[in-house]
């Protein structure tokens, strides 16, 4: 990219700092990276989102033994709820 004013924000700057200087509209546009040239494998397992959802068979994007600890992490978290999630017991603000 050439250092001449592209528009009147360019020209403020420009003259602001006394050397031609692109604005903020126009400072990505100054240095274009090289494209890079080596291939990153990819690592990624495809996932359709919004298929059905995970089960035995099929256990989604985790690993059978990530999917049987989060089912387990599920059953103790239902199985000892926490007293701030039991309703409050006592006078209730309505009347009857």
């Amino acid at each position: 990219m050439s250092n001449e004013a592209r528009c009147p924000q360019c020209l403020f700057v420009s003259r602001q700092l006394g050397q031609p200087t692109p604005c903020l509209l126009h400072v990505s546009l100054a240095c274009d990276p090289a494209p890079s040239t080596t291939q990153k494998p990819d690592y990624d397992e495809p996932y359709a989102f919004g298929q059905s959802r995970p089960n035995v068979d099929r256990p989604g994007p985790f690993s059978l033994r990530e999917y049987v600890r989060l089912q387990l992490l599920r059953t103790r978290i239902q199985d000892n709820p926490s007293p701030l999630d039991q309703q409050a017991q006592g006078r209730t603000l309505s009347r009857r």
